[in-house]
């Protein structure tokens, strides 16, 4: 009895051994095999959220539709109208700080035009067909109705002077005019045949650029003046839908254009002062494009979904579609193009106009024609 219980405890002692060592083992297996769960689970969840705040290169910097967006050169902050209130507001480069500069509502607001130095503005609205030109003086808070009878009016190169086309009733004549911002002191500059002008003053020179508005089946004419008057100089001609964009030091002039009525693709070149027509081999309108600041790089918005049959640039300049851009730049000087976002990081539609570049370059801005918002590409 005695070597029975001897031989029982041993045989019980040896089983708890044994459970006690697969007890320990099994448990020790299970906690690598759920820590390598967990572990999974860690790696899932922060790539998920890695994919979530996953950093857009183009994004929205103002919540409403817009006109006549500017940058400070100093503070880089951006001033604007709001397309449907007409309010002037003011916002940082990312458009996390909007603040209101005015309590004035400008009703029927279609266009606007600052001066260099910002502290003057040229507004146009529209009610029932008609346009109203005005200009206000921020600085002595002043606004003043132009007389009637204006249409493209600009700026000159230090915001002292606007020149615009004037129509007299009474002698069906147009004319090229300059005049102080509020219309005052007026000197006509040249005769003009066109119904519709383009004008823009050419930078660091004492001269302004004028031209046809594009149109396919009309040749483009680009001619300049000086400011003091004298003799139009026709700077390019033989283009046909042309549209131009003066270099920041007045030497070049971007051309969007076609060789001639049959052509059916706009394409890019650059015209020096003197007349002198390159082509850049880039299918884009000249609304599309920025020069730098060096002037040896343009940036510029390629459009795609034109429709086939589609007349260029006509059918684009009446809305009758909306393009779908990519965006380049372009070294001028050696003609190398590159992307400065991938299609793959284009998320949404975007028919951008209106590009200008951040003081220092490190972002490119626009307005998107589709929702009239505008949107930050960082460089």
């Amino acid at each position: 009895m005695k070597k029975v219980f001897i031989i029982s405890s041993v045989l019980l002692f040896v089983v708890l051994i044994f459970l006690g060592i697969y007890n320990f083992a099994f448990k020790k297996e299970s906690k690598v095999v759920d820590q390598s769960l967990n572990n999974k689970d860690v790696q899932t969840t922060v790539e998920s959220k890695v994919k979530e705040i996953k950093i857009e290169k183009i994004t929205s910097v103002t919540k409403e539709a817009v006109i006549g967006t500017v940058i400070d050169k100093k503070t880089q902050d951006l001033k604007y109208y709001n397309a449907a209130s007409g309010i002037v507001w003011m916002t940082d480069g990312d458009g996390k700080q909007e603040r209101q500069l005015s309590q004035t509502r400008v009703a029927n607001l279609t266009s606007v035009f600052w001066s260099p130095d910002q502290n003057k503005v040229l507004t146009v609205t529209k009610k029932e067909g008609k346009e109203a030109f005005y200009m206000y003086d921020y600085v002595i808070q002043k606004g003043t109705l132009l007389n009637a009878g204006l249409d493209t009016v600009v700026w000159d190169n230090i915001g002292t002077k606007i020149f615009y086309k004037y129509f007299d009733k009474a002698s069906s004549k147009r004319s090229l005019n300059i005049a102080n911002p509020d219309g005052s002191e007026w000197q006509k500059l040249a005769d003009i045949e066109a119904r519709i002008l383009k004008i823009a003053a050419i930078p660091l020179t004492s001269e302004v650029s004028y031209w046809n508005y594009p149109n396919a089946n009309e040749e483009t004419i680009l001619q300049s003046i000086s400011v003091t008057g004298g003799q139009p100089k026709k700077i390019l001609t033989g283009r046909y839908g042309a549209d131009y964009v003066w270099s920041p030091d007045g030497a070049n002039v971007l051309v969007s254009s076609l060789s001639n009525k049959n052509d059916k693709t706009v394409m890019l070149g650059i015209v020096t002062f003197e007349g002198k027509y390159q082509d850049l081999n880039v299918p884009t309108i000249a609304s599309k494009c920025v020069w730098s600041r060096d002037g040896k790089t343009i940036f510029y918005a390629l459009p795609g979904g034109i429709p086939a049959g589609s007349l260029m640039p006509n059918d684009y300049q009446e809305n009758k579609f909306n393009t779908d851009d990519t965006f380049w730049k372009m070294d001028i000087t050696t003609g190398k193009k590159e992307r400065i976002i991938e299609t793959n990081e284009i998320i949404g539609k975007y028919d951008s106009i209106n590009l200008f570049l951040s003081a220092t370059q490190d972002a490119l801005y626009f307005t998107n024609k589709i929702d009239n918002k505008l949107y930050k590409i960082s460089l």
